[in-house]
Parts: C-alpha cells; structure tokens; sequence
C-alpha cells in the first residue's frame, strides 16, 4: 500500500484528463517562489499546503494556506509549512475561483469492494450527509442518479444564480471510476471540487495505491440442484421421541409427501412412522443423495467423515453449536468445511432448517410445518425463522398465498446466499424472490447475481444499526457491512429493499400475483372520504401520482352518481353505492379505470363483514384480469369475514392488504422497481 501526495495523484488524474488545480511541489523557498511566479504571481495568487505521505488531513495540521500574493508571503508559507512535524515539501498551486463545492471520494468495502461516494461539499457532507454511494465500475446511468440523488443536486441543474455543469460532473465520475480500475486506487479523495458553469476543477487530492480487493465467485446451479431435488435422503438422528428434532424432521418429510425414499439413522431403532431405520448412513443399502444432520455439534465432523464415505453430494446440517456459539463450535465447523470441500459436498448450514421445495415436497425443517401452498415466491432466509415460526405464520394467516421453495442458510459456512438466489432466479417455478438477511460473506458475488436478475428481487436486512450488527454477530456469526452501501447496492442492481417481515410478504406476494404497472399514474377507489384523503396523502409520499382521469372515463362513473356528488381521483364511492348498489358502482367505476389510458395501477377499498349495504363485492375476476393492469384490493371489516374475503381474492390472484396505506406503499417499491426495470423516466414514464 502505498499513499500518494497531492502532486503525485493530480499527475495521474491529469493523464486521465481529469482536470485539477495542478501543483507544483518544490523542497526550498527559492523553488517555491519561482513556482509561484510560473504560476503568474503576484497577478495570481497562490495557495501552499504542506506534502508529506504521514499527514492525512492537510487542513488539520495547519498544513494549508490561502491567498497567498507576494514573494515575502510565499518564503514565509513555505518555512511555516516545512516547520510541521512530518513535511516533505511544499505543493504551489492557483487559487481557484470558487463554485459550487461538491466532493468526490473512493474507498473500499469489505464486503463489495470498490464503493465510489459523491456528494455537495462542506455542511452538506458533514453535517447533512448529503451523499450518494454506487459500487464500481460506472455506468452513465448510475453517474447520473448519483448527482440526481443527493439532496442538493438543485444547485447543479441550477436554482437562484447557481448552476454547475452536469455533464462535466457525469464525465468526472466515469473518469475516477476507471482510475480506480487502472491505477489499483484503493483509497481516494477529491476534496473540494468547484464546479462552474463550464467545467470543473479538482482543488485538492490525496490517494492510496495498492492491492485491490478481490472477490471469487462460485455458481455452481447443478450442485444446488441435487439439494432441492434429491431422489433420496438420510435424516441422521432420527428419533422415535415426539417432538425431537430428529422426529420432526421425518414426520415432515412423510405428512408433506416427499417423493423420494427416506432413510432414518438411528442405532437404537427399527422403524420411525414406518421407515426403515439404519444404525450408520454406512448401513443403507442405496445412494443416498442428501444427509441431514441432527446430531450434535461435537459429532457432525465424524458424521461428515461417513457422508463423504458414502459418497454423499448434499448435506443440510440442522444442528446449532458452531462459530455462532464461540471458538470450540467454529473449529468444528472448520474441520466440516475441510471435509466438505475435500469430498465434493455442498452443504445447507450449519445452524439451519435448510430446504423446503414445495415441486417435490423435499422438507429439511426440524419444526413440524403444515403443507405450504405452492406459489411463485422463493424465499432465502439467513435464519431458521423462516422454515419455523415464521412459514407456520404464513401457512396459517396468508394460505393462500404460494412459495415455489424456502432455503434457510445459517451460518453459510459453504453455500452462500448469492449461489441460491442465482439458482432461483433461473428456476422455472419461480417468478419473484424474497430474502432476508443479517450479514453479507461475499457482498460482491451478491450485487454481480442481483445485477443480472431478470425478476425481482426483495430484501429485508437487518444489522443496520451499531445495535444489530452486534447481534447478528452473535446469532450468525457474520459482519455486516456498511448500511449506506449495501442501500446504494440495492439502487444500483435494482433490488427492492424492505423493513419487516410483514412487508416482505406484501411486495413479494405483489410481485407474484399481479402484472408489473407501465407507468406511477394511480386510481383509487374507496367507499369513506377519509380513505380518499389517507390514500392520497400515501400516493404522493410513495413517489407515485394520481392519475388524472379522462373524460370519457368522468362520465362513465357519472352515470352511477348521485347529481349532488362530483367524480374525482380518488373516488369516494359510497353515494354510488347507496344509489344503485355495490356490484353496479363498483363494476362500473372499476371498468371505467381499467379502460382509460391515463390510469396505470388501480387501488380498490371494499368491507367485508359489516352489514352496511349488500353482501361483500366480489369482481368478475377474469375480466378485470384481462386488462393487463395492475389492481391490489384492500379489505377492511369483521375478522372472519375479511379472512375469508382476502384468501379468495388472493387465490384469484389478486393480492389483499389491511388498508390502503399499506397498498399503496407496496405498490409504490412495486412501481419503483418497474421504473428501473424499463428504464423509464420518474416525470414521464409512458
């Protein structure tokens, strides 16, 4: 590693036509005066800072002077700079005329890599933290939602007298983006950068040369394959015990109907729920494709020893015990690792409830699981949550919604989550994927898979605070990287980023249910002016907009409206109903919505339970399924009944939410995500 002084890094960026303030760097006063003269002093004045590879921030150490305008006053900057502890020499450069300062830096995340940051300088950057982050390289694209992104980018495009040269600043990122990529720049800082209204000048630099980080990639979709489709498996430590884990783990097997043969291992036992037992994995007369392991931690390396014996391609090990517990359980899990690579496994785990596919009923999960519903949402999970409590929650609240396949990855000791997800976006039964995580081994290999994708993809990751990223240490044993950045991966690879579980399952079940809209032009139907007005209020703050509904489109509603009642976006359907009923108001108002090209997406609210006029409105769902447009429903009323009403509609897949905020808030990372997608523009995206 290797850091460069300003003179050094303005001669680098100068030869990538980068343009800067230049400097000259002289070791005496007389050098420093005739570079100030060079310069054009006393008509120019000069600006001196100290050179020295020990000092990071020139500014701190007193190590910069302004102003400069006579020889006295560069002998005397030049003896006060050389009298600081650690000075080189002296740089002489022009004092620039000042514009808009902006900054531009580079650093590298342990995680992703090489992470390029841009943002208005001084309060903006300190105070505000008015940055935007993208990984490198650079497309133009992603240089130009950098400058659009950060708050201040007014003052660029130009607001009460100031105005910079976007298109210079686009140019200037491209350009740093591929210094970093030839010069093996690890760290850089372009502090400030005055951009005028023709140009840009780079007033002052500092930089790190050295070895950049890399990362290595494994995908590997026919190793993964036999994991989620094996035609046999072993359940070592099985168990006769009710409840165990290694119970468990069969009676899902069995109730879930997986067709392949099932061999438990147990020593003490003949037959578990009528399968065969085996005293050794060694034992079992047939291939055993897939091992999973429920044994404890101390004995999982001899178990693996037998596995690879076998000649075993898979294993999921269930067991908890290894680096998530301390220094004892990662030696273990280091001498699975060994085995598992000597051997050509791949292996689920440790510490997970690993598969669940729901094309073979191929279940791993020690939690005694009902049937899950098949679907279109794939699910990777960093915790064995998602294969426990929470796919229970799911099955029993939301059955009517459908997963194609569920992998719990914990520890990620072999196959990482970046590996699953390139399975799942070229598996055919899946059509959108939802993921949650804690911490990120191999960040890079994530944003190149994500990159790629041709379906959405959904993440919800915690450890974003100092508080969480302690406890996803202790739970799964992973760091997780800067939050900042992987939020600017998630822009940049298009990847829709949520904050609950709760709202994972409401956009992905979106995403699998419904078309994705052509453009942010929203209807709202809704049966109480207060949800009118809720609704409204949503569909601006989720960067969508109210669709302005044409005339055609007035007069058929109008035709169902009492004289008294005006017709607008949204629409407050309730006096339609009272004069002409719930199926004539709705059919009307809906179809009127669907058949007018000004309306992109539809939101439509209706009761269920509450006796407030006809029975719970149900739509003609093929026929508004054929407009092409998307419609989520909310349902709002007694419990049972809107349990009922949101599992049939969600069957006819349309998906259901408990209000319209929460409908239009999925519908606006829905619209955003098909924004990116078709590369539309946020202010005319037809």
């Amino acid at each position: 590693m290797k850091f460069l002084m300003e003179h050094e890094i303005k001669e680098i960026l100068e030869s990538h036509e980068i343009k800067t303030a230049g400097c000259r760097f002289v070791k005496s006063e007389d050098e420093a005066v005739d570079a100030a003269k060079k310069i054009g002093l006393p008509a120019t004045p000069v600006v001196m800072k100290v050179a020295s590879r020990r000092i990071i921030h020139k500014s701190d150490a007193g190590g910069v002077i302004l102003g400069i305008k006579s020889e006295e006053e560069v002998r005397k900057a030049f003896r006060s700079l050389m009298a600081i502890e650690g000075a080189e020499g002296v740089n002489v450069q022009p004092m620039l005329e000042k514009g808009i300062e902006v900054i531009v830096g580079v650093s590298e995340n342990p995680q992703f890599g090489s992470v390029i940051m841009f943002g208005l300088g001084g309060v903006f950057v300190e105070l505000l933290r008015d940055v935007s982050i993208r990984l490198l390289p650079l497309t133009r694209k992603d240089a130009v939602e950098m400058i659009r992104e950060v708050k201040g980018h007014r003052l660029i495009e130009g607001y009460r007298g100031y105005k910079g040269d976007f298109e210079a600043l686009v140019d200037l990122l491209l350009k740093v983006s591929r210094v970093v990529e030839e010069e093996n720049i690890i760290e850089m800082d372009l502090n400030p950068v005055f951009v005028y209204e023709k140009g840009y000048a780079v007033a002052d630099a500092r930089a790190v040369t050295g070895e950049r980080k890399s990362f290595e990639t494994r995908l590997s979709k026919d190793e993964l394959y036999r994991l989620f489709y094996p035609e046999s498996v072993a359940v070592i430590g099985a168990s006769r015990t009710v409840g165990k884990p290694g119970y468990n783990i069969v009676w899902n097997l069995k109730q879930h109907g997986f067709k392949g043969k099932v061999f438990p291992v147990n020593p003490n036992a003949d037959r578990i729920l009528d399968y065969r037992c085996y005293p050794s994995i060694l034992d079992i007369p047939d291939e055993v494709d897939v091992a999973i392991i429920a044994v404890p931690a101390r004995i999982v390396p001899e178990v693996m020893e037998q596995c690879a014996e076998k000649k075993v391609r898979g294993v999921v090990i269930v067991s908890s015990g290894f680096s998530e517990e301390g220094e004892i359980g990662a030696e273990y899990e280091r001498r699975v690792l060994e085995i598992a690579k000597k051997s050509g496994i791949r292996v689920f785990g440790p510490n997970t409830t690993g598969v669940l596919n729901t094309d073979n009923s191929f279940i791993t999960t020690f939690a005694k699981m009902p049937v899950i519903k098949v679907g279109k949402i794939g699910i990777v999970a960093q915790t064995g949550l998602f294969l426990g409590i929470m796919m229970a929650h799911v099955a029993t609240n939301h059955p009517s919604i459908g997963f194609s396949k569920v992998v719990g990855m914990g520890n990620k000791a072999d196959v990482e989550d970046y590996e699953v997800l390139d399975f799942l976006l070229d598996d055919n039964e899946t059509k959108v994927i939802g993921m949650y995580m804690e911490g990120v081994k191999n960040g890079r290999a994530f944003y190149d898979v994500s990159k790629r994708a041709e379906k959405p993809i959904v993440v919800f990751k915690t450890g974003r605070s100092v508080y969480g990223q302690k406890a996803a240490l202790s739970h799964t044993a992973s760091i997780c990287g800067d939050d900042e950045v992987f939020d600017a991966v998630c822009r940049q690879a298009n990847i829709t980023r949520v904050y609950s579980f709760e709202e994972l399952f409401n956009v992905t079940k979106a995403f699998s249910l419904q078309p994705l809209p052509r453009g942010d032009r929203v209807a709202l139907i809704h049966y109480t002016g207060s949800g009118c007005v809720q609704g409204a209020d949503a569909i601006y703050f989720s960067n969508l907009k109210l669709a302005e509904l044409g005339n055609r489109t007035v007069e058929r509603i109008s035709e169902v409206t009492p004289e008294w009642h005006m017709v607008n976006n949204p629409v407050d359907i309730w006096p339609m109903v009272e004069y002409n009923g719930i199926y004539k108001a709705y059919d009307t108002a809906i179809t009127a919505l669907l058949e007018d090209d000004n309306v992109d997406s539809i939101i439509v609210a209706i009761w269920a339970g509450v006796e407030i006029a006809e029975p719970t409105y149900t739509p003609d769902f093929k026929k508004i399924r054929e407009y092409g447009k998307p419609i989520y429903f909310v349902v709002e009323g007694m419990r049972e009944a809107v349990f009922d009403t949101k599992n049939n509609y969600e069957l006819n897949e349309f998906p259901v939410y408990p209000d319209a905020i929460t409908a239009i808030s999925v519908l606006g990372k829905v619209t955003d995500y098909a924004r990116r997608l078709f590369g539309l523009k946020d202010d005319n995206l037809k």
